[in-house]
């Protein structure tokens, strides 16, 4: 049997322990015949486009194809409807469709399906537009947090009540709730809000991005008017946008063109937002890194890892021991293995009750490391 650990046990140690690390209390009793591989660092890189992004473009995709199927729908019922209307109309029948929901005189069915119907196929197709426009500009925030965290490290406070905090499982879950929260504040703060939050998290302009992003406001300010107003057009909106020549309370009708050219302009705004994110933020800067030390695991030494806080951005963890002494020592002498997570970094340490104690002082006595806790493996 070989005195060493193998990487893969080391690498299962590691993963076990992430998974369940503010509970976690074991022992590892034996070990298997393998050798330890020499230096190694993981890196996920060439990540695929967000995830949110590909279902915006998909939403837009459906709600084309809903558009021009339905519309083509009703103009053949009109055709159909045009040729046997003198016959039908001068009977009392009415007509009734395969859902058999509705009874249709046959003049009311050929009027409608001529102005109302397609006026409210329009305005629900503008809503639905706007709407995956906001999923996903508040969407692809949390598939950036999953990338890298650092953006939303800023400086404000953020209220908790005590009896949720007592009862969190991790603070991966207190991080992923804070995000959240911003979620809910975009969702009702509108376009709006979500300007100035890509401006001051992630120092995006969406404003300024190669489209006009006056036609975007129209199309969102309209949509919030149909949603509202149930169409009907109101002050702000027909001082705002007097060239349409839109009266006060008289309902903004959309014509076939407009919702083909705001699926366009809205689609091609959200690609070139989703184009800056993927330059600002191409790959995960979350996964776990992983960096051997000098160390060859000597089981019948003491072996414990110890989990830290870093307080600082700037060090970077996985090369912080290569120049650190203790007693004329290579900290990293007595590291087997680094691993590192989001500001959380696990040393595994092996050798003597001294070189371990003389970690721990280190830790201690260095105002940019908190230590959290000790396992003994």
């Amino acid at each position: 049997m070989s005195e060493y650990y193998s990487i893969c046990e080391l690498e299962f140690v590691i993963c076990f322990y992430l998974i369940i690390f503010n509970e976690l209390q074991f022992e590892l009793k034996h070990c298997i015949s393998h050798t330890i591989i020499k230096i190694t660092t993981y890196k996920i890189t060439n990540m695929r486009g967000f995830e949110s992004f590909t279902t915006f473009k998909n939403n837009i995709k459906d709600s084309k194809h809903i558009f021009d199927i339905t519309l083509h729908l009703y103009n053949q019922e009109v055709l159909a409807l045009k040729d046997k209307l003198p016959e039908l109309s001068s009977k009392v029948d009415t007509i009734k469709t395969s859902t058999n929901l509705i009874e249709h005189s046959a003049v009311s069915l050929y009027n409608r399906l001529q102005t109302k119907y397609p006026n409210k196929l329009k305005q629900l197709l503008l809503i639905n537009l706007v709407t995956s426009l906001e999923v996903y500009l508040t969407d692809v925030i949390l598939e950036v947090f999953n990338r890298d965290i650092k953006p939303f490290k800023v400086d404000e406070n953020v209220n908790y009540q005590r009896n949720y905090l007592l009862n969190l499982g991790s603070i991966d879950e207190l991080k992923e709730n804070i995000i959240k929260k911003d979620f809910r504040n975009l969702t009702s703060g509108g376009l709006t809000q979500i300007v100035k939050y890509y401006k001051r998290i992630f120092n995006l302009d969406i404003k300024t991005l190669g489209i006009d992003f006056n036609d975007i406001e129209e199309i969102h300010t309209r949509r919030h008017i149909y949603v509202h107003r149930n169409g009907l057009a109101d002050d702000e909106y027909c001082l705002k946008y007097p060239s349409d020549g839109i009266k006060v309370n008289s309902y903004i009708n959309s014509d076939n063109q407009y919702v083909i050219d705001s699926f366009n302009k809205v689609s091609n705004f959200g690609g070139l937002i989703n184009r800056q994110l993927l330059k600002k933020f191409p790959e995960t800067d979350r996964n776990i890194k992983y960096k051997l030390g000098n160390r060859k695991l000597i089981p019948n030494e003491l072996f414990v890892m110890i989990e830290i806080v870093v307080k600082n951005d700037k060090i970077d963890i996985l090369n912080y021991f290569d120049t650190e002494n203790k007693d004329g020592k290579n900290m990293l002498n007595n590291i087997v293995k680094i691993a590192k997570h989001d500001s959380i970094c696990y040393l595994f340490l092996n050798g003597s009750q001294h070189d371990i104690n003389g970690f721990y002082n280190f830790v201690q006595n260095n105002e940019n490391l908190i230590l959290n806790k000790t396992v003994q493996i």
